[in-house]
């Protein structure tokens, strides 16, 4: 009598890098949230979150880097519009494209996603007034400069969902990558890292 073997789920790492302190505090909570034993996915999949410290053309030259010596099956950088021209931006797109690695981005910071958690973004801010809303009371209670980098779970696991919501109605809009301000597809990213449907 043949013994029936049982199907082993193939393993599946993903690497995220990212230019600061405060996108990797950010995955570093989605993978706390995603990664419990509630959340089913279709492979066993490793993710590891890096800071890679560096922006556009160096960070996905550094990713690359990581790819080819951890042999990553999937790799996303993420950074923002800082002060990259539109011409600076186009080659990373052109690099990522050549690397296969994803680009997660948002304009004019990443602090536009970080506000979609807990309302609509339709306009267009600076990095300073971004920094000076999230320090409001109804946001962070605290100088968000301050405090950017730190852990987000209490201020936004649960509001994931909302924050995509926000994001889809934006991209309605606004989904010209690097045209566009205010600009984000974090949301997309989070679909396709966590396979998942409701954040």
């Amino acid at each position: 009598m043949s013994r029936t073997r049982k199907k082993i789920k193939p393993h599946f790492s993903i690497g995220i890098f990212c230019e600061g302190a405060s996108e990797k505090q950010y995955f570093d909570m989605l993978n706390k949230k995603y990664r419990r034993g509630n959340v089913v996915t279709t492979y066993h999949t490793k993710i590891k979150v890096k800071d890679a410290g560096a922006s556009g053309r160096k960070l996905i030259e550094t990713a690359n880097q990581h790819q080819k010596q951890e042999k990553f099956d999937k790799v996303y950088v993420v950074f923002d519009r800082d002060d990259h021209s539109r011409a600076e931006l186009q080659h990373c797109e052109k690099l990522a494209e050549r690397y296969n690695i994803k680009v997660i981005f948002s304009s004019i910071s990443f602090e536009i996603w970080i506000l979609m958690h807990f309302e609509s973004v339709m306009k267009s801010y600076t990095r300073k007034g971004l920094y000076q809303k999230l320090s409001g009371k109804k946001y962070f209670g605290q100088d968000y400069r301050r405090f950017k980098g730190s852990d987000y779970t209490k201020y936004l696991e649960d509001k994931v969902q909302t924050a995509k919501l926000n994001a889809e109605q934006l991209y309605q809009k606004n989904n010209k990558i690097y045209d566009d301000d205010p600009f984000t597809n974090v949301d997309k990213a989070i679909k396709e890292i966590y396979d998942i449907d409701q954040f």
